[in-house]
């Protein structure tokens, strides 16, 4: 004899929702734009020149060459594809298809991938040259360490007041402007920040401002949080961006979203979605790189 609890309905949610995920872009608004129709653009690079004295009265005016430099920005496409079977709607049976909440996912995943390509760029090699074949790598002498201390014994480290200190040194020696400094940086990188801060230090009650949110600038610089910088698996190793807004040059074109019928495929629904994504390192200078220790 079956029992009442047989008959107890089982209730499915009607509805879809959104997995924890970073929905917007970080970065986006941090870099400048440079949006173009075709696969590459140069653009040109004035290199710095100084002022003659003139020492000789009514004489011959010299000669002066234009002295500058290339480089170039390359677009490449990206897509995300979703596919619904033919019968899926007819199985979900009350609960409604979610191509609305679909078609957003893939929003938020160009979101992300507009700061993928971003990051990238950030120490990248790029392409330099009348032709753009030259290629042109990350200077070095702007990476900091993980072990990097301003004074004493070398340790491995995250994120320090020391570091950004350096990073802030590195952009004034090379005249990078103070107005619009970012530092991208993870979660993990602003506890470190509080915990290497002495309570009776003067930066304390700063840093505690920055990880409440009070505050999104410290040291000149505003602070982006991403948790999608690169992190070496083998030595816990993250890198963390120190940039000017005119560092990074992006472009992003023919953004679009189609909804079709595949008669090849069963006449399955497909939701594709395309943009063109583009970004390159304006100067070397403007970027410095720290790298962050995350051993436990």
């Amino acid at each position: 004899m079956a029992t009442i609890d047989t008959f107890y309905p089982t209730e499915f949610e009607r509805s879809f929702t959104q997995a924890l995920q970073q929905m917007d872009s970080r970065l986006l608004n941090s870099v400048t734009r440079a949006d173009f129709t075709g696969k590459k653009k140069w653009f040109n690079l004035i290199n710095d020149s100084e002022a003659q004295d003139v020492l000789v009265r009514k004489g011959d005016t010299p000669d002066g060459e234009f002295d500058g430099s290339k480089y170039w920005l390359t677009q490449r496409p990206k897509e995300k594809v979703t596919v619904f079977d033919e019968f899926d709607k007819h199985f979900l049976g009350s609960i409604v298809l979610p191509t609305s909440d679909e078609v957003q996912s893939h929003a938020m995943a160009f979101n992300r991938a507009i700061d993928d390509v971003i990051i990238t760029a950030f120490d990248a090699t790029r392409y330099i040259g009348e032709d753009g074949t030259t290629p042109n790598q990350f200077d070095t002498n702007y990476s900091l360490a993980s072990t990097y201390v301003e004074n004493g014994t070398s340790a491995a480290s995250g994120l320090t007041i020391g570091k950004l200190r350096r990073a802030k040194y590195l952009m004034d020696l090379a005249e990078v402007p103070n107005a619009d400094r970012m530092l991208v940086c993870g979660a993990q990188q602003v506890q470190d920040l509080l915990r290497t801060t002495e309570v009776t230090s003067e930066d304390y009650n700063s840093v505690k401002a920055l990880v409440s949110g009070q505050v999104d600038t410290f040291l000149g610089f505003k602070f982006l949080a991403s948790q999608r910088l690169a992190r070496d698996t083998s030595t816990d190793i993250r890198s963390v961006f120190a940039f000017h807004k005119s560092a990074i040059k992006f472009a992003m074109s023919d953004r679009k979203v189609q909804m079709d019928i595949l008669p090849t495929r069963r006449h399955a629904l497909q939701i594709r979605s395309t943009m063109m994504l583009g970004a390159v390192r304006t100067e070397n200078e403007k970027v410095v790189r720290i790298y962050c220790d995350e051993s436990p």
